[in-house]
C-alpha cells in the first residue's frame, strides 16, 4: 500500500525543518568554518579530495546510471523478462580501467593527506609553550609547565626526569629523560609546582601551543574543531597534538569518546588571549589565592572548603594544599575518584565556566556558544554578574545537575547537610578565588 498524502505532508515538513537548522548563524563546533592554521590545513586537505574527487565520481557515476538506463529503456508492451543486456563480465579493457582508476584516485588522496599530516603533525621547539591536558570524567584538566622542568618529576628516585634536556636520550621523539617516569600512575609523577586550570584551556592568539595529551581514568577524545581536529586521550599513553588561533576568541569543543554518564556533557573551550592577555593571566595564574581575613563569611567558608572539598580539590594558598600520604610526600595525592582528581580552584573566579564547563560562572555568559567578550576575560568578576544560584544548585546536590554515580567514584558528592549560612560562606570565599 502506498503512503497516504498526509504521510508525504509531514515527511516533507520534516525535511523542510532539518534543512532551516542548517540555516543558524551559530555553529561553535564546525569543522568549515577554521579559525587557525591547524583546522585550515585539514579543510585545505579536505577541499580537493570532496570537490575534485568525490564529486567528479558522484557525476560520473549518476551520469553513467542514467545514460545506462536511457540506452536500456523498453516501453511496457515490448518488455521481456529474458531480454536482459549485454553483459561485460570478461571485458578485459574495462576491467583494467575500473581497477586502475580507483587506484589513481587513492593514490593521490594518500600523498595529498600524508603531506597534510606531516604539516598537522609539526612541533615547537622545546621550551616553547606546551600544556598538558588530561581527560577525566567528566572535565578537562589542563596543566601549564611553570619553571620549565617538565611536567613530571623524579618518580623512581633514580635522579631523572622524563623531558629534560641532558640526562640521555631514552625518551620517545628524541626526547632527554628518564622514560620509566611516565609509567607510573599520573597521581604520582605530576609537578605539583605547575598551573592548573580546568575547563578552558588559555591560549596566546597567533602562537601555536603543543599540547600533551593522556587520561585519567577512560578513553576520552580531545576536539576543539575550529582549531584542530580529535586526538584521543587513552590513560597509560602520552600523544601530540597543537592548537592555534588566528585571532583573540572563544572557541567551544566537546569529548567525542563515550567515556559514562556524563560523556554529553563533558565540554571544553580555548580561549585566545592577545599575547600581552596571557602573560598577564599566566602570571595571576601563578599567584597563590588571596586568605579572606579572619572573622569574614569568606573566611568562614574557607574553614567549610577545608573540611568539606580538601579531600579531592585543591586551592593553593599557602596553606590549602594536596593531601599528603602517609608517606609525606605533598605531590602524592589520594583522591577518592576514579578520576583521580577533581579541579584546582586556586583561580576559580578567574574561569567563565564551571562543572566541566557546563554552566555558566557569571549569569551574561552562555557557557553553551563562543559569544563570550574575551576583551574583559581577565576581569571576569568586575565586567559580569556571579551566577551564584547556579553555583549554590551545584555545590548542594551536584549529580542532580550532572549525571554521576557518586558512590562508584564517579562525579562530585551531593552535600545535604550543608546548612544556608555554611552554603552562603562557601560561595563567598569562591567568589574571591581571582
Amino acid at each position: 500500500m502506498l503512503p497516504s498524502r498526509r504521510t508525504f505532508q509531514i515527511a516533507a515538513f520534516a525535511v523542510f525543518g532539518l534543512a532551516l537548522s542548517a540555516c543558524s548563524d551559530d555553529h561553535p563546533l564546525n569543522t568549515w568554518e577554521p579559525r587557525g592554521p591547524k583546522a585550515q590545513s585539514e579543510l585545505d586537505i579536505m577541499w580537493p579530495v570532496i570537490w575534485g574527487i568525490i564529486m567528479v565520481v558522484f557525476v560520473i557515476v549518476c551520469l553513467g546510471g542514467v545514460a545506462l538506463a536511457w540506452k536500456n529503456r523498453v516501453k511496457p508492451e515490448d518488455y521481456d523478462p529474458d531480454d536482459l543486456p549485454e553483459q561485460v563480465h570478461g571485458w578485459f579493457k574495462g576491467e583494467i580501467a575500473w581497477t586502475i582508476a580507483p587506484a589513481i584516485i587513492l593514490v593521490f588522496v594518500g600523498v595529498y593527506t600524508i603531506i597534510g599530516v606531516w604539516d598537522l603533525e609539526k612541533k615547537n621547539e622545546p621550551a616553547e609553550l606546551d600544556v598538558m591536558v588530561i581527560g577525566r570524567q567528566w572535565w578537562w584538566e589542563y596543566r601549564y609547565d611553570v619553571d620549565g622542568d617538565g611536567f613530571f618529576i623524579d618518580a623512581d628516585g633514580d635522579g631523572e626526569i622524563w623531558g629534560v634536556d641532558g640526562l640521555g636520550a631514552d625518551g620517545p621523539g628524541g626526547l632527554d629523560g628518564d622514560s620509566d617516569d611516565i609509567e607510573w600512575p599520573l597521581e604520582y609523577i605530576l609537578d605539583p609546582d605547575d598551573v592548573s586550570t580546568a575547563g578552558e584551556l588559555v591560549i596566546p592568539a597567533g602562537e601555536q601551543v603543543d599540547l600533551y595529551i593522556t587520561s585519567a581514568d577512560v578513553i576520552h577524545s580531545y576536539w576543539i574543531p575550529r582549531l584542530n581536529g580529535k586526538r584521543d586521550a587513552v590513560p597509560g599513553r602520552y600523544t601530540t597534538w597543537s592548537v592555534e588561533a588566528d585571532a583573540p576568541g572563544k572557541y567551544t569543543g566537546w569529548c567525542t569518546e563515550f567515556c559514562g554518564l556524563s560523556h554529553a556533557r563533558m565540554r571544553m573551550s580555548a580561549i585566545a588571549l592577545s599575547p600581552d592577555d596571557y602573560k598577564t593571566w599566566f602570571e595571576n595564574q601563578e599567584a597563590p589565592a588571596a586568605v579572606p581575613a579572619e572573622g569574614t563569611p569568606e573566611f568562614a567558608g574557607r574553614e567549610t572548603f577545608k573540611n568539606l572539598c580538601m579531600s579531592c580539590h585543591v586551592i593553593k594558598d599557602g596553606d590549602l594544599q594536596y593531601n599528603e600520604t602517609e608517606e609525606g610526600d605533598p605531590w602524592r595525592t589520594s583522591v577518592p575518584l576514579i578520576a583521580k582528581g577533581a579541579p584546582d580552584l586556586t583561580h576559580f573566579a578567574t574561569r567563565s565556566s564551571f562543572a566541566g564547563a557546563i554552566y555558566a560562572q557569571y549569569r551574561d555568559i552562555n557557557p553553551d556558544d563562543d559569544a563570550l567578550d574575551v576583551n574583559t576575560y581577565l576581569d571576569l568578576p568586575g565586567n559580569y554578574r556571579w551566577n551564584e544560584a547556579e553555583l549554590r544548585r551545584w555545590i548542594k546536590n551536584a549529580p542532580d545537575r550532572k549525571a554521576a554515580k557518586y558512590e562508584n567514584q564517579q562525579g562530585m558528592l551531593p552535600f545535604p547537610q550543608l546548612q544556608e549560612e555554611e552554603l552562603n560562606n562557601l560561595v563567598a570565599y569562591l567568589a574571591t578565588l581571582d
